[in-house]
């Protein structure tokens, strides 16, 4: 370097390995800090709720899609009321009212009725909805347990219409 120009700069000092060591382990903290917080994240985020079949649910998604279109198109509203029956443990009315887009009660249908709970499984209740009234359908379900349920209701017309709404409530003791 005799007959050089070239002078390396002392703003910084002189570069040891020290200071080499220092900034390769402070970089690979870094990046280990910030995979700790990614993993903490997504452990303690994730609720234990696991669909069987994602996978060909989610290619059968543009029917699913058709399907909403052409109940949108029916017009048909539902109204799902829920009731427990006073001293009978978990014993609980489920009451659905159809109506067409004019308000007229829609009669004829073949409904199903289920109760079930996201986070439990095993604990399904389905059943039959009779038509008590012209657009009214009723059935009493034995739960097992109180608590956050979703109601899922599923009507077939005789035309072939199909209705399908969910709907989650809350089942005191």
């Amino acid at each position: 370097m005799e007959n050089s120009d070239y002078r390396p700069s002392e703003r910084f000092g002189k570069i040891t390995g020290r200071h080499v060591l220092t900034g390769f382990l402070l970089f690979f903290a870094v990046v280990f800090g910030a995979n700790g917080l990614m993993v903490y994240g997504a452990l303690s985020t994730f609720d234990g709720v696991e669909k069987e079949g994602a996978y060909q649910k989610g290619r059968a998604y543009n029917d699913v899609l058709e399907r909403m279109e052409a109940q949108r198109q029916l017009g048909w509203t539902a109204a799902i009321a829920a009731d427990p029956l006073p001293g009978a443990g978990n014993r609980t009315a489920l009451n659905v009212s159809f109506a067409d887009a004019g308000g007229t009660p829609v009669s004829g249908l073949t409904v199903q009725g289920t109760f079930w709970r996201p986070v439990v499984s095993g604990e399904d209740a389905r059943l039959k909805l009779v038509e008590t009234a012209p657009g009214r359908y009723e059935g009493v379900f034995d739960l097992k347990h109180a608590g956050n349920w979703l109601v899922r209701i599923a009507a077939s017309g005789k035309k072939g219409e199909t209705f399908v709404e969910e709907k989650r409530v809350v089942i005191r003791d």
